[in-house]
């Protein structure tokens, strides 16, 4: 960038000969490789993260296990077992509260209603976890219907007292209501909600899936002729037609999984429901299953309909007969009913019946129809009445298994909507004092994830006439009832899965999350999930016909790279074991999947002993201590870890879910973790995980994590059991789930390779960060080592800019230097860090257009798909793949050569381009529409990633074609929640990091520091006169005034910033501007002598000398044996102003990927700087021997006196070679 500004400056003085040989400088990429970059990772990982310390205290204490494989069939017993007990529970709450319904109405003991719920006072509710909203515990209240009856009888008060006596009895119950027959609702615990718009429970799944438990096949005739168009008195505008939709949505709303459904519109002909549309053009010529995705489409298709033409009955009828017309699931019995909608008299009258009467026949006359006269209009109701009773005239007489419907004229159109819904009145006739009903899961509305209701009809009066008085049920997420099965997890590929009696997939890995969900679910067939042809003959049949069972055989496993829907999926082969179980009382099997290989055994971590372990448990709300700190607004600890644990370390993952931690519960845990007390919570390789793993305190806090204290924002270890460790410690919310998490994912497809993840916004509000992850692997003597955990390190992209430059000094100025991902997505771009861009999710075909099409003409990019089924998406995304070195040349309005090279060891590769040519997004080279997802355009020309539909049926709730033959995305990880900030906690605290950002002059120095921008262009925009350093609440993207949008701006993280003066960036004097055209000059005849000297052979700088760069401090380095060992220092290195120079680094070669739990080898050192100086910044605390983490005892599995453990003795970090007799061979702490 700098040389065209140059070229311009020289060009306006007239010093266009001296610029020209500034374009030709002759360089080539010879002297740069990314075996340099390598190196710096590797020491990076190394240094800053503890890797190779963690894999070695791994691999000398683990063991192998030779014990039988796990029993899935018992596994599948339990988790089938748990389940129905859990359901018994919440079916004995329903039980009690029909039992005081029935007897309240039977000894008249009706009461007043409550509150309405949205009337209730905002002073009477408080925050209940187990609702996640404000709630009233003391009460219930009421919803109630525009239709409800002013003289009702209610037994609200009855229905509160008994669902509150059942919160007490079981704690973990959720909602509790009972919806009355005549319209209205009680609700307890009580809610706030913030409208009174018509509410009516008649008109709710749960409720008429109550009152009529038969399933139904439902054929809605709606009259779409020009009058339905008229205006409706009283009615706001609307007319006849809109009155009837709304009509028609709500009979949708009522229907359950279990029926079946289409809308058969007509004028003087019957009209298209679906159109042309591949998923919805089915609803023409058949019925269609009922999911939330159907209805919502019909309610779609319906308010999409005009009125016009004319009245014909006899077509109209014939349509909806052929509709119901279809084969049947499954053997059982169903309602199937007509539902006829008009406003007018027909022009075929005298056709009607008769064209009725033989389309009647084929079903034995069973078929139900319920004819509507809607307004007055229709003075003769004849014709109606009779299509309703099936009176086809003289000669006629119905069989007695024939259906006699009903009529009923609607005069007052206001009164549609509810007259309609209540058509499943028609069919409640059939009493069943004991009967319940568990729905499919749905989304709930209050923020509880997934859900469902168990619910059972309540029937009142004498025995010889009991009537409907209503429905009682009780809400149940599906992490309550099934999170045992959700959690389960004991090693990669290993896993449980649930279906339904249909074969439809509830939960399964590749599935959302119960949680996470945000609308409702698309149930699928689990072949599509489960695609091998084995699965299908040996498993899939004999779950649906709910028998026990097992098999055996080589499976098929959708492993996520990172983000599915950005970097797509990879298939692997596993030999697995399935095992399933029935779930008695409803209509769900379990499955469970093993993965052993032939001989059985397992690894497992040697039994850890150590006495001196104490555990910081991250809820710092319960229990505190150790260094307090402000991590951006957040309470932290400084010197200490904090660790959490992933439902699936819980023995009870439903429990941990769903009761709220107490002190006590947090003392129980730490009291089994740190000692011996008894274990009621974690599964058995929990403890092992935290003991191992305390040693990283030490380590993390070494004087060689601390060089990177100002750009790392967090260091963490996830072990595949469960355990997640953190420092600075702080709290994380109870569902973060390290396992789901991009990193760790990310590692897990990369095993042994150091990973590095593509930028992103920093929850907790240190800006934009990069992960590094790795994978730590527990193996005894095994040709494929199992991960044992992941760790990672988050750094500012200020940081890697900084590394980038000291590595390769020529993408200061000459070369632009970019690293991507093997999805094509930029870790590194120049532009990230320079011109606050927002780098998330950038593709190389937004930002290097050329480059990516390039790559992708010469076969090194490929496209892949994965298909997510339950939102009917196919996800494209590229695979990069290149296994050396490779030149090519962008060809734009110039041509610029490059290099691209895989970072051996790693998941990126680094490109290097000259000059800043062919650099500019163009949409006619690569199709790109923003970071993230657009739609896909193109079938063959370079394209970002994008997004295309299934071809899918929402008829059949089934895909075809194409769609079947793509992997499977993984379900997509939901956003991080944290825990709201707490100002109180943070009063006095100085920040984790405890520096100022305005000490710093120079950009890269300044980019590199958590909490810093580096601000250059006013509020307007316009650039300024004067840059500086500053926080980023102040200058967010460089950019004064714009703030960090992670909200954290509550208090400068360094505490030590104020707002800085703004005053640099006012004009410039005449006399100023002489002297810089002076300047100039001066700078060009420098370049003009450097350029001739690097032409003639003379020095210039090249990857196998030192960068020297000028700070706040000016330093210089010492000349190093290559790039390959420890880092570079960042300017004003974080050590204390009394420390010593740091000694020799050690760099290693890591294991091949092939098995990573290799021993490493230490090799050559290489120099750190020795004259850093102290800018002001404290690097993180020294372990002293009163605090460290070790045990005293000898018999403690140290880790092999090679590692490089920071010592007490030398203070610097990393050791010198092994041989050196004066180096410890243990920590001397």
């Amino acid at each position: 960038m700098w040389r065209s500004y140059l070229i311009i400056v020289c060009s306006l003085l007239g010093l266009q000969l001296l610029c020209s040989t500034q374009v030709t400088l002759g360089q080539t990429f010879s002297t740069i490789s990314s075996s340099q970059m390598q190196q710096r990772l590797r020491t990076f990982s190394t240094s800053a993260l503890s890797v190779q310390a963690m894999q070695e205290l791994y691999n000398n204490n683990a063991e192998l296990s030779t014990s039988p494989a796990l029993n899935g069939a018992t596994i599948a017993n339990n988790l089938a077992t748990q389940v129905a007990s859990r359901l018994t529970s919440r079916l004995s709450i329903v039980t009690s509260l029909r039992s005081r319904a029935r007897d309240a109405y039977n000894g008249g003991q009706t009461s007043s209603t409550l509150t309405e719920c949205c009337r209730l006072s905002r002073n009477s509710v408080s925050f209940d976890a187990r609702f996640n909203q404000t709630v009233n515990l003391d009460n219930g209240c009421d919803r109630i219907s525009a239709s409800a009856s002013s003289s009702r009888s209610t037994i609200s008060s009855t229905i509160t007292a008994e669902a509150k006596a059942q919160l007490n009895r079981v704690p973990e119950a959720r909602f509790q209501y009972f919806g009355s027959e005549e319209g209205y609702a009680t609700l307890y615990p009580g809610i706030n909600i913030t409208d009174c718009s018509d509410y009516d429970p008649r008109f709710r799944p749960w409720y008429v899936a109550s009152a009529v438990p038969t399933p139904k096949d439902l054929v809605i005739v709606v009259d779409v002729s020009g009058s339905m168009g008229d205006i409706v008195p009283n009615s706001g505008r609307q007319s006849r037609l809109d009155l009837a939709k709304v009509a028609v949505a709500s009979i949708l709303n009522t229907l359950s999984d279990r029926d079946r459904v289409t809308v058969v519109p007509f004028s003087d002909i019957v009209e298209s429901i679906g159109g042309s549309s591949s998923e919805a053009g089915c609803f023409d010529s058949e019925l269609g299953l009922v999911s939330p995705y159907s209805v919502r489409l019909l309610t779609r298709l319906v308010n999409g309909l005009n009125a016009n033409g004319g009245t014909r009955y006899a077509t109209a009828i014939e349509a909806a007969y052929e509709r119901l017309d279809v084969p049947e699931l499954r053997p059982e019995r169903r309602e199937k009913v007509i539902i006829f909608l008009t406003d007018g008299a027909p022009s075929d009258g005298s056709q009607v019946l008769p064209a009725q009467r033989i389309a009647a026949a084929k079903f034995q006359y069973t078929v139900t129809v319920l004819t509507y006269a809607l307004g007055p209009s229709i003075s003769d109701p004849t014709l109606l009445s009779n299509m309703a009773a099936q009176r086809y005239g003289s000669g006629f007489s119905l069989p007695s298994s024939g259906a006699v419907g009903r009529y009923q004229q609607i005069a007052d159109f206001n009164n549609l909507r509810g007259s309609l819904s209540l058509y499943y009145s028609f069919f409640a006739t059939e009493v069943s004092t004991s009967s319940t009903t568990i729905t499919m899961p749905y989304y709930d509305a209050f923020g509880l994830g997934a859900i469902l209701t168990v619910a059972a009809p309540v029937y009142a009066g004498p025995t010889t006439n009991l009537r409907l008085a209503g429905v009682v049920g009780v809400d149940v997420t599906v992490s309550d009832l099934f999170g045992d099965i959700s959690y389960f997890s004991d090693a990669e590929h290993q896993y449980a899965f649930m279906i339904n009696n249909d074969g439809e997939a509830v939960l399964h890995p590749l599935l959302s999350l119960p949680v996470d969900l945000s609308t409702d679910p698309l149930f699928q067939d689990i072949t599509l999930l489960e695609p091998d042809a084995a699965f299908r003959s040996n498993v899939y049949m004999q779950m649906r016909n709910r028998t026990t069972g097992s098999a055996t055989f080589t499976a098929t496993r959708f492993q996520m790279i990172g983000n599915s829907q950005y970097e797509g999926t990879v298939r692997v082969s596993v030999m697995s074991s399935y095992y399933w179980q029935p779930i008695s009382g409803t209509e769900f099997i379990v499955g469970v999947v093993l993965n052993h290989d032939a001989s059985n055994e397992v690894d497992a971590l040697i039994n850890q002993a150590r006495s001196s372990v104490n555990t910081l448990y991250h809820r710092l709300d319960l229990n505190v201590r150790g260094q307090r700190c402000s991590q951006f607004g957040h309470l932290a600890v400084r010197d200490l870890s904090a660790v959490k644990f992933s439902p699936e370390a819980f023995l009870n993952p439903s429990q941990y879910l769903n009761v709220p931690e107490t002190s006590q519960t947090v003392s129980s845990y730490l009291s089994y973790l740190d000692g011996n007390g008894a274990n009621s919570y974690f599964k058995d390789t929990i403890r092992n995980s935290v003991r191992l793993t305390s040693a990283l305190d030490a380590l993390w806090n070494s004087p060689a994590a601390g060089l990177y204290s100002r750009s790392v924002v967090w260091r963490y270890i996830g072990s595949i059991d469960g355990m997640f460790r953190i420092i600075p410690g702080t709290q994380l919310p109870t569902a973060y789930d390290h396992l789901r998490r991009d990193w760790f994912t990310r590692a897990l497809s990369n095993p042994g390779d150091i990973t590095l993840s593509p930028p992103y916004l920093d929850a907790f509000g240190a800006g934009y960060v990069a992960t590094l992850s790795q994978s730590i692997h527990q193996s005894v003597n095994r040709s494929v080592p199992a991960v044992g955990a992941v760790m990672g390190v988050d750094f500012t992209m200020g940081f890697l800019g900084l590394t980038i430059e000291q590595v390769y000094p020529e993408c200061r100025n000459t070369y632009r230097c970019v690293i991507v991902d093997r999805s094509g997505y930029l870790v590194y771009h120049p532009d990230f860090v320079t011109t606050g861009q927002d780098p998330q999710w950038v593709h190389l075909g937004r930002k290097e257009p050329y480059l990516m099409r390039d790559l992708q003409g010469r076969g090194f990019a490929q496209r892949i798909n994965c298909a997510k089924y339950d939102v009917q998406t196919r996800y494209v995304s590229w695979r990069i793949s290149v296994t050396g070195r490779i030149t090519g040349t962008l060809t734009c309005s110039e041509s610029v050569p490059y290099v691209l090279e895989p970072i051996s060891g790693t998941n990126v590769y680094i490109a290097f381009m000259q000059s800043t040519g062919c650099s500019q997004p163009n949409n006619n080279v690569c199709q790109c529409n923003s970071n993230g997802l657009g739609r896909c355009t193109r079938s063959s020309l370079c394209e970002c990633p994008c997004t295309r539909d299934l071809d899918y049926s929402a008829c059949t709730n089934s895909f075809t074609g194409s769609s079947l033959v793509y992997d499977v995305c993984p379900a997509e990880i939901a956003g991080l929640p944290v825990i709201p900030r707490q100002p109180s906690s943070i009063v006095g605290l100085e920040g984790c990091f405890n520096g100022t950002c305005s000490g710093l002059t120079q950009s890269s120095d300044c980019r590199a520091t958590q909490g810093c921008a580096w601000c250059t262009r006013s509020a307007s925009g316009t650039e300024l006169s004067s840059s500086f350093c500053t926080t980023d609440c102040q200058c967010f993207g460089g950019r004064q005034g714009e703030k960090n949008p992670s909200g954290n701006c509550v208090a400068p993280q360094g505490g030590g910033d104020g707002d800085d003066d703004d005053s640099g960036s006012g004009g410039l004097s005449g006399g100023a501007i002489g002297g810089i055209v002076v300047g100039v000059v001066v700078v060009c005849f420098i370049v003009f002598i450097v350029i001739s000297k690097s032409s003639s052979g003379g020095s210039s700088v090249s990857s196998s000398q030192p960068a020297v760069r000028t700070s706040a401090v000016k330093h210089t380095q010492p000349a190093a044996a290559s790039y390959g060992g420890a880092p570079e220092a960042p300017s004003g290195a974080l050590r204390r102003p009394s420390e010593p120079t740091a000694p020799a680094a050690t760099s290693y070669n890591p294991p091949p990927a092939s098995n990573p739990a290799a021993p490493p080898d230490y090799s050559a050192a290489v120099n750190i700087g020795s004259d850093f100086q102290s800018t002001g910044y404290s690097a993180a605390p020294y372990p002293s021997s009163t605090t460290a983490p070790y045990p005293s005892s000898t018999t403690a599995p140290y880790p092999s006196s090679n590692l490089p453990y920071p010592s007490a003795a030398t203070s610097g970090p990393y050791p010198p070679s092994t041989a050196d007799p004066n180096y410890p061979t243990k920590p001397a702490y």
